[in-house]
């Protein structure tokens, strides 16, 4: 009896668990924007520009719920779209380091990234806390600093790269004709 009461014990604690972690790790793209991240899967700057557009629609949308008294279940809704964020963040700096590794040119939206990416932490501050998504605004805001330091990174790295291997440099032979 002590083992069937143990083992209904571990599974009413298990199950709760189960069910937050089957939620954590859904997609934070709709349909609509995951074709469009594969519409440009061989176009990264126009891809790194989309990832910016879906994370600073979670961004507005935190901004305006912070402020709005009338939304109905607010810290749930503001822990879904920290945790949407912080997987849109992640994703983006996977694809970064993709680039990183392929020296695709991704200069111009990185200058772009870094200063969306240092307004993001203002806002995610923006609602009150609340222990219902303080973890998530707290992964949220390492997500916004590191997409910022490896976006700042990249962009010297790139800079350095791309000025080094210039066409047409003066001390390249000429192309054969």
């Amino acid at each position: 009896m002590r083992r069937l009461f143990a083992l209904a014990a571990l599974l009413a604690v298990s199950m709760p668990t189960t069910g937050l972690l089957a939620q954590s790790h859904r997609d934070p793209l709709n349909e609509d924007e995951v074709d469009q991240i594969r519409e440009f899967a061989d176009r990264p700057a126009e891809r790194v520009k989309l990832y910016m557009k879906f994370i600073q629609q979670r961004i507005d949308a935190v901004r305006q719920m912070s402020t709005d008294p009338n939304v109905q279940n607010k810290p749930a809704k503001l822990r879904n779209l920290m945790e949407e964020f912080t997987r849109l963040a992640d994703e983006l700096q996977d694809n970064l380091d993709n680039y990183e590794d392929t020296h695709s040119d991704v200069r111009k939206p990185l200058k772009d990234l870094i200063a969306a990416s240092e307004k993001w932490p203002e806002v995610l501050r923006t609602p009150p806390p609340d222990r219902s998504y303080d973890f998530s605004r707290k992964t949220a805001l390492e997500a916004a600093e590191s997409a910022n330091q490896q976006a700042t990174k990249l962009l010297e790295d790139q800079t350095k790269y791309f000025a080094e291997h210039k066409k047409g440099r003066r001390d390249d032979p000429p192309p054969p004709k």
